[in-house]
């Protein structure tokens, strides 16, 4: 069950976003039920994250990371090292050159 929870959260923002575009509240009455989808599916994400990483931060927890330009990889060309400055994760991003060499 834990690793549909995810799923089941963003499955409830998706189809409460869906019916806010669809505007489906024209169609038949939903009582904000769209709203109260988004809102739910928000909470279970929140309590999720916060329950099963380990970062120390609240916010590196749930997915905002700070993160700071450390350095260039040495062995791949256009590729950046990133590290978060509260809890130390560390992420590598590749970058295209511009468009041209």
């Amino acid at each position: 069950m834990k690793k549909k929870t995810p799923l089941i959260g963003y499955t409830l923002i998706f189809l409460g976003t869906a019916f806010l575009v669809a505007d489906a509240d024209a169609l038949f009455n939903m009582y904000y039920l769209h709203y109260a989808s988004i809102i739910v599916g928000i909470v279970i994400l929140l309590i999720y994250y916060l329950t099963t990483r380990s970062e120390k931060n609240l916010l590196c927890r749930i997915g905002f990371h700070k993160f700071e330009h450390v350095g260039w990889d040495d062995k791949v060309t256009f590729r950046l090292i990133y590290r978060c400055q509260r809890c130390g994760y560390e992420k590598k991003v590749i970058r295209s050159s511009g468009g041209g060499v």
